[in-house]
């Protein structure tokens, strides 16, 4: 009797543990975040990072839709320092980068959700413009 309370014990305190090393290992993230709001990479490992300490929170039974806003609410509020995109390239004319490149980044910032489907039009009708 004694040694199942023991292990029971044991195992409570394994699984705090882990589940207090995958918040600060989020929160550190989410720090770094702050510091680099336009990295599509570290929004994603930001992300994965938070649904791995909330289905810790939840014993391993999955993460919720309402985990997945709250996880979407950090890492908006990390990166509301981003106050411009991260390429210039697609709005000045005299740049170096011929059409196609910047229709191709434009593209990219697209499908990486840096910029929305308004943003986008617009900025594609910009550079077409300038032909």
């Amino acid at each position: 009797m004694v040694l199942v309370i023991v292990a029971s014990v044991a195992s409570a305190n394994s699984q705090a543990k882990t589940q207090a090393q995958a918040k600060a290992t989020y929160e550190h993230s989410l720090t770094e975040l702050k510091s680099d709001p336009a990295n599509a990479d570290l929004r994603q490992r930001t992300l994965q990072l938070g649904r791995n300490y909330s289905n810790l929170t939840r014993n391993k039974k999955g993460v919720t839709v309402f985990d997945e806003v709250a996880l979407m609410n950090d890492i908006s509020a990390a990166c509301a320092g981003a106050t411009s995109l991260p390429s210039v390239e697609l709005s000045t004319p005299s740049s170096k980068a011929s059409i196609e490149d910047r229709l191709s980044r434009l593209a990219e910032l697209k499908i990486q959700g840096l910029i929305d489907e308004d943003e986008y039009k617009l900025r594609r009708q910009r550079i077409l413009d300038e032909i």
